[in-house]
């Protein structure tokens, strides 16, 4: 058995603590829908599935925010994107980190990944998909990583595991999901 305590129970735990906040707070202007997939490593089967038997129109899906592997990094990571390059997109990432506290990792090695997670089955159907977050801003650490435990019997949560940029990637994708929700800020879609 491999419990996969960073790949992917990290991001579950973030995605529940994410919708947790968001569904306490004001009501946003656009539907916030959070869907968990499976199959990824196999050919991303489950996202696949749901691109191409959506629950909700394609063309009404404003944002695809992928949250996987988060628990890689400490607290006060940079936030790199996976996915960028669209500037409208970028600015309110930039946006919304900045004001969190964050820098920017511009540097565009997290993008190596872009066709490696579940974004990339709504990307290539034509809706934008960004994973952003710390742990794809530091290479050799996620190499680690990686080359260890990914996927392997030693991926078991411990007291080593740094919890401190998961924390901040929650805030993080609470923040985007308002940010985007919000039709005054994010006119689109």
């Amino acid at each position: 058995i491999c419990n996969g305590a960073v790949d992917n129970a990290s991001g579950i735990a973030v995605l529940i603590e994410v919708a947790k906040r968001l569904a306490s707070g004001a009501r946003p202007d656009r539907d916030i829908y959070f869907m968990a997939t499976t199959a990824e490593e196999m050919g991303l089967f489950g996202a696949e599935y749901f691109a191409n038997h959506p629950v909700v129109p394609l063309r009404d899906i404003t944002v695809a925010l992928n949250i996987d592997t988060i628990a890689i990094s400490p607290r006060g990571m940079p936030v790199a994107t996976v996915g960028r390059g669209q500037p409208a997109y970028d600015a309110v990432v930039r946006d919304v980190a900045t004001k969190l506290g964050r820098k920017i990792d511009d540097d565009g090695e997290a993008d190596a990944f872009v066709e490696r997670q579940d974004g990339w089955a709504l990307s290539a159907k034509g809706v934008t998909s960004l994973m952003v977050g710390g742990s794809f801003s530091d290479m050799p650490l996620l190499d680690t990583f990686l080359k260890g435990n990914y996927h392997g019997r030693a991926d078991e949560f411990s007291d080593k595991m740094p919890l401190g940029g998961a924390a901040e990637d929650a805030d993080l994708h609470v923040a985007l999901g308002r940010a985007f929700a919000d039709t005054q800020r994010w006119p689109g879609k």
